[in-house]
């Protein structure tokens, strides 16, 4: 691609961007098996925990956007480093 003129962004875009998308999947895999996990384990949990106001945690929907920046940022870092690493352009 460099020799008919492709810029190194050019290059790298399609690199970055599967990158970025491995990440949100496994992240949305993630979510997905955290979903399943509360579904199944969560009531078998809250009936030997008394309700004390001790007990403090983000919302589902926090945890779950949180985990998928993560793993956008850990998909974005992976490429990254790949780049720099194997592509010489």
């Amino acid at each position: 691609m460099k020799l008919v003129g492709a810029t190194n962004w050019f290059v790298r875009g399609p690199f970055m961007v599967e990158g970025l998308l491995c990440g949100l999947v496994g992240a949305f895999a993630a979510v997905i098996l955290l979903l399943i996990g509360k579904e199944a384990a969560l009531p078998a949990i809250l009936v030997h925990i008394d309700s004390s106001n001790d007990v403090k945690a983000l919302g589902f929907t926090v945890t779950a956007l949180i985990l998928l920046g993560v793993g956008l940022v850990v998909g974005a870092l992976g490429s990254g480093l790949t780049l720099r690493r194997y592509l010489k352009v």
